[in-house]
């Protein structure tokens, strides 16, 4: 019996196994496993969402949450850019400025003010 290493992993194969070619590798590596923090204040659900429909990453997105200035523009939320502002308790609106910065990113409307 052949064995194998499975890339990135330290786990061994057979290599005439047809079932473990057929699978993908389920390696549970460390390395495999580290993912980027999320430090744009969009929950990680809302933004792996919203970059799953999208197809952009929303790495770049920073969320003001208690933020002065939406009460300027006479509005809840809104979104400038890659910069969102929530005025207080306005976290309702999240999902719907974070695909304003899609919008924008795409070209497809211009940002408040």
């Amino acid at each position: 019996m052949a064995l194998r290493r499975s890339s990135g992993c330290n786990r061994f194969r057979t290599a005439s196994s047809a079932r473990n070619r057929r699978k993908k590798s389920r390696c549970r590596c460390k390395a495999r496993l580290q993912r980027k923090t999320n430090r744009t204040g969009l929950p990680d659900n809302l933004k792996s969402g919203i970059e799953s429909l999208s197809g952009l990453s929303m790495d770049h997105v920073q969320v003001h949450r208690n933020s002065s200035k939406p009460a300027q523009l006479n509005a809840h939320a809104f979104a400038q850019g890659s910069d969102i502002h929530l005025a207080p308790g306005q976290e309702q609106h999240l999902p719907h400025e974070a695909w304003h910065v899609v919008q924008q990113a795409q070209g497809r409307v211009k940002p408040t003010m």
